[in-house]
């Protein structure tokens, strides 16, 4: 009988059976796309079922949710499985292909179970694919040390554990994420737990310097090589050798400078601006970027071998809005730091954090950093109450009695903080943001440096 011929209250019999039961139930279809999951899954995995359903094993891997795999087949049509997820969980699924009566395949149902019961599988699942468990261990542990990065949200967590696998390795990464979720955080957390941890770690923002300079900083520069240049200097690449080198907003850099970074990258080697001499270098790169460089290749402003040069394993960092549960640590942590700093002692009420945990944060980490810092110098009182937010966030018009009269001066930096800042998350560059403001790129660069943004 197949599942086609089962009566409706004979189906919904089943799936009530299936989802009440206490071990775990995957049904895909011929390409291994899974269909259904029952609830015990979830609670095993600690993965939303939202998350599983409509997804293959590989794209679950490229997704960071499954961490590693290995497979055994037990006879002819058995498939046994043993999985590590983000979240720590180890699971067992064996699967089999289910045939109706004619023959015909219906789909592959498989058992999802918890292995932690089952140590020596566990032990010949790390053998095989040659881990040294301790020593990823030692990573998860510096990583969790890092202050600077907190999140406990399954994203996260997923996040976390491609790092670990990465950083030990020499291959260039490329870190994609919305402004303000914290590219340079992760960055930084690469370098710490690499073998190249003792040597430098460079940061060139590509937006923030003006092109007609970025050449002579990037590589360097011999005496005579142009009006000014006085003596020799090296480039930020040639400072940053044996260590690593973080090429933020890599978007931004102009397209005859991709030629030269590619041979770099490709030859490990640089030739200063007015010289003729090379000089090998030993770097590793990191790119990062909020902006679609497939888009940009298409428009034939990013080079398509220099994309593929840095985009070896891709890091997305997800947005704030699609991790809230990191929101609750992170505005701990932040509140900390600042009633530290500004020796306050300002308490958020219960009906704030629920203001905050709805919000989008379209500025994501940062824009939360800034408000909570915002929040503690303000706020009246120690307790910050909703009418206390940004008009943004509470919706709350301040009456006459909160208005303050404040220095034009003040006034007129809090206006440039805010425009600057809005621009910045719209148009996601440095130097886009200048064009729109009406304002030289250099101009841009140095009022950000003044107000801190």
């Amino acid at each position: 009988m197949s599942l086609s011929t089962l009566s409706q209250v004979n189906q919904e019999l089943l799936l009530t059976a299936i989802e009440q039961s206490y071990e775990g139930f995957l049904l895909a279809d011929s390409t291994g796309r899974i269909f259904y999951a029952n609830k015990v899954v979830e609670q095993i995995s600690g993965i939303p079922i939202t998350d599983i359903v409509g997804k293959t094993t590989r794209e679950m891997r490229n997704e960071g949710i499954i961490i590693s795999q290995s497979i055994k087949v037990l006879k002819k049509d058995p498939l046994t499985i043993s999985q590590k997820v983000c979240t720590g969980v180890e699971v067992f699924i064996t699967s089999k292909p289910v045939y109706d009566d004619s023959g015909n395949f219906l789909c592959y149902v498989a058992n999802y179970r918890e292995l932690s019961s089952l140590n020596e599988l566990h032990k010949e699942h790390h053998n095989q694919l040659n881990i040294n468990y301790s020593e990823l261990q030692q990573l998860r542990e510096q990583a969790l040390k890092t202050e600077d990065w907190i999140g406990n949200s399954y994203k996260t967590k997923a996040l976390k554990e491609k790092v670990y696998k990465v950083a030990k390795t020499e291959a260039s990464l490329l870190i994609v994420g919305e402004s303000g979720v914290g590219k340079e955080v992760i960055s930084k957390t690469i370098h710490k737990m690499s073998d190249r941890k003792d040597s430098p770690y460079i940061q060139i923002n590509c937006g923030a310097i003006p092109e007609s300079l970025m050449e002579a900083e990037l590589f360097g520069y011999e005496k005579g090589a142009f009006t000014g240049a006085v003596a020799s200097k090296p480039g930020l690449l040639e400072v940053a050798n044996g260590g690593t080198v973080l090429l933020d907003e890599i978007g931004e850099m102009p397209i005859h400078l991709q030629v030269k970074l590619l041979r770099v990258i490709q030859m490990k080697e640089i030739t200063k601006v007015g010289g003729t001499k090379t000089k090998k270098i030993n770097v590793r790169f990191l790119a990062a970027t909020n902006r679609d460089l497939k888009k940009l290749v298409l428009e034939g402003t990013f080079r398509e071998d220099l994309y593929y040069r840095l985009n070896v394993i891709p890091i997305h960092i997800p947005p704030l809005r699609e991790r809230k549960e990191d929101i609750p640590p992170l505005g701990k942590h932040f509140l900390k730091k600042y009633n530290s700093k500004y020796s306050a002692n300002k308490v958020i009420t219960e009906e704030t954090k629920k203001i905050l945990m709805e919000y989008r944060w379209p500025g994501n980490v940062r824009q939360l950093e800034n408000t909570i810092e915002q929040l503690v110098i303000l706020t009246e009182g120690n307790k910050v109450r909703p009418t206390d937010l940004p008009r943004e966030m509470s919706g709350e018009i301040p009456n006459e009695r909160e208005e303050e009269i404040i220095p034009l001066k003040q006034l007129r930096e809090s206006m440039e903080r805010k425009m600057i800042k809005l621009a910045l998350n719209r148009y996601k560059s440095i130097r886009e943001a200048s064009k729109y403001l009406e304002v030289d790129h250099s101009t841009l660069v140095k009022k950000i440096k003044k107000l801190g943004i």
